[in-house]
């Protein structure tokens, strides 16, 4: 066995940030399956990347040429051989697959018949053939949502590939891809036009940072910004709130980081901090400083992409930029306030919400109605709520806003805070658009919980009544987000909405023609139901339990979700199958009738001790768990039924159910009806079984 050292690097123009780690990690897992499939095997795969380049060093890498074994079964010889016995299409295609002449195949016999068979053993090619084809097609299987065409081949990549290193040891495989040859020359840092040689695949990637300091390594990357950026904030007594969002970001635009200081005007630190923050972090890439106080420092760090000699012409073109966009941000908030926030109210009629559905004022009026609707059930005052849907999309006609699409609702509640309102409508106006993403989050206040399930609620039955559903590959609205963001908050917040009434509640705000509301509705709640069944996978419960739950077709979230904790609680108790099993055989009894069981049980009927002990306990049951059903405690109900295992037991060992005299086996069957109804109370055990 030959083992060695082979480098691929892609050179490319600027990858697209946020897209870089998955790009990478693709890269990886499909030239890992390829080399898999051709049973060429190796120690590891290290893999790196940077804005500008995609690599893969593989170590210890056989190359020692061998023999591999092929076992092909065909087609059956039904579909192998026509009536003449003449080899039909689909045999010689097969066997053109195979390499073979149809009269080399052997046959094998099976239980399901004869079928054609191909075994054979054939020299694999070299790998410096192979080479050159696994890595295109391990490019070519990254998914590309949104690529780019720049070659005579027009063929598609996320960005144009301009070099491309395959070095196996000191040896340079030649082959061709995306129209570029390869060689041993890397790309070297943008600003440098000249190309770094690499004769041993094992320099890589030392010698990219000793020739450019270049780290080609994404995690060494990420860690050396985040160390650079703490020692820089430690210096001036101050501290830096990681984001790793924003972390992952510079990671991914820069191969070269140096981390360096910038200041700002003190002046600026009057600009709302949230709105401030943002500006900083998200407009310009940069990290702001905290003292210990939670105060923000009048500076700021930025990751230039070079280390250069001269840092404090860097450092003076950041501070200008800086400057500009928070002199911007300082303006917009001046020219915003000469106005109060409601003022902005009748601008609204101006702005379109969706064809068909209205303006954003006509969204602000159906919101008023559907929150002071929910406020019954969310127990808040219901004059803040309609004053807080009133105010919740005013800040979407600012000029803050305008420039800085991402700070709506952070701006309203800035503004109404600035107007003297309540602080919790002020609050909800920002928390609205919660959770706006998976693991988001939800709104702290119960006016911002109401607020936002009525924004999300409008929106969804407005997208359903003219027609944008979502399909299994496109959510353009991203409608699913804003159902498992209406749950989340219901079951979380402990509120007893109850679907059915929220989404016909919503469907009567609007007055479409030609819209069926019975059909809107069924399409609405399937969305929901489905959404839900997702949530709950997602967070590791039973597809079983879920499934047995929703089966009821009960339409409060809260409900379902107390079912089946408690369900999944009940699942793991030593006597739960005994139960389970039970509830099945009484089942079983039940559908063989073929008259319907009804009535109550007669005492002057009951003959066995057995019975008449089943009969107390289900008696007493019922008596102590009356109140804990109307309290909807199905936990505790269930921690409860283990006071029947034994005398369901022991009926079903000593009394004989289908008894000579009918109305004593009637009466028997009522009473294991009374069992069944028990159960069926809080979920299909069917389910279970």
């Amino acid at each position: 066995m030959t083992k060695k050292i082979l480098l691929i690097e892609i050179g490319t123009e600027e990858l697209p940030a946020k897209l870089l780690s998955s790009i990478s990690l693709s890269f990886y897992k499909n030239l890992n399956e390829e080399l898999k499939l051709y049973t060429i095997v190796y120690k590891k795969i290290e893999y790196f990347s940077t804005p500008r380049r995609l690599a893969l060093k593989i170590i210890d890498i056989d190359t020692t040429d061998k023999t591999i074994e092929i076992n092909k079964k065909g087609p059956s010889i039904i579909d192998a051989y026509d009536k003449d016995g003449a080899p039909t299409n689909a045999a010689n295609r097969w066997a053109k697959y195979c390499g073979i002449n149809i009269n080399e195949a052997t046959r094998i016999k099976t239980k399901q018949g004869e079928w054609l068979f191909c075994q054979k053993k054939i020299k694999q090619k070299k790998i410096e053939i192979l080479l050159p084809k696994i890595i295109d097609i391990a490019l070519k299987k990254i998914i590309i949502q949104k690529s780019m065409r720049w070659n005579v081949t027009n063929e598609k990549f996320f960005r144009p590939i301009r070099n491309i290193v395959i070095l196996l040891d000191r040896k340079v495989i030649k082959g061709k891809i995306f129209d570029v040859f390869s060689n041993n020359f890397l790309q070297n840092h943008i600003s440098c036009q000249e190309k770094i040689e690499i004769k041993d695949a094992k320099e890589y990637p030392l010698i990219l940072f000793q020739r450019n300091n270049i780290i080609a390594d994404y995690e060494i990357r990420k860690k050396t910004i985040i160390n650079q950026i703490n020692k820089i904030s430690e210096k001036i007594n101050g501290y830096i709130k990681t984001s790793n969002n924003l972390i992952e970001e510079i990671t991914s635009l820069v191969e070269s980081p140096t981390a360096l200081l910038g200041t700002f005007k003190k002046n600026f630190l009057k600009i709302p901090k949230k709105i401030l923050v943002h500006v900083i972090e998200s407009q310009q890439k940069c990290f702001p400083i905290y003292n210990v106080k939670n105060e923000l420092f009048p500076n700021f760090i930025f990751i230039s992409n070079i280390d250069s000699k001269k840092p404090n012409k860097i450092i003076l073109g950041n501070e200008k930029v800086m400057d500009a966009r928070l002199s911007d941000a300082a303006f917009f908030l001046q020219n915003d306030r000469k106005i109060k926030l409601e003022d902005y109210l009748m601008s609204l009629k101006k702005v379109l919400f969706q064809n068909n559905l209205g303006t954003l004022y006509d969204k602000t009026l159906r919101l008023q109605i559907l929150i002071q609707w929910i406020s019954k059930y969310s127990c808040i005052n219901i004059q803040d709520a309609i004053r807080a849907a009133q105010l919740s999309k005013c800040d979407l006609v600012t000029s803050m806003v305008c420039e800085f699409p991402a700070l709506q609702g952070t701006v309203g509640m800035y503004y109404s805070l600035s107007d003297k309102e309540k602080k919790d409508v002020s609050q909800a106006i920002q928390e609205q658009y919660s959770p706006s993403f998976s693991g988001d989050k939800l709104p702290s206040t119960m006016i911002g919980c109401s607020l936002a399930i009525a924004d999300k609620m409008d929106t969804l039955s407005g997208m359903f009544c003219i027609g944008n559903i979502p399909t299994s590959a496109k959510d353009p609205f991203a409608l699913r987000r804003l159902a498992i963001g209406i749950l989340r908050i219901i079951i979380i917040k402990n509120i007893p909405l109850d679907l059915k009434c929220l989404i016909n509640k919503s469907l009567s705000l609007y007055n479409i023609k030609y819209v069926n509301d019975v059909i809107i509705y069924n399409k609405i709640i399937k969305f929901f139901m489905n959404r839900l069944v997702y949530w709950y996978e997602e967070n590791s419960y039973d597809i079983k339990v879920i499934q047995s739950v929703l089966s009821s077709q009960l339409t409060e979230p809260r409900d379902i979700h107390k079912k089946i904790q408690a369900i999944s609680f009940f699942q793991n108790l030593e006597y739960s199958k005994s139960i389970i099993q039970s509830i099945k055989r009484i089942s079983n009894i039940l559908k063989k009738e073929k008259e319907k069981i009804t009535g109550h049980v007669d005492i002057q009927l009951i003959q066995e001790k057995e019975e008449i002990v089943l009969f107390s306990t289900i008696k007493k049951f019922h008596t102590d768990t009356k109140k804990l059903f109307q309290e909807k405690k199905y936990k505790e109900i269930l921690l409860k039924t283990k006071v029947l295992e034994k005398p369901i037991y022991n009926f079903f060992d000593k009394v004989k159910i289908h008894h000579s005299n009918i109305k004593i086996r009637i009466n028997r069957l009522i009473l294991l009806k009374k069992i069944e109804s028990i159960f069926t109370k809080i979920t299909n055990f069917s389910y279970l079984y």
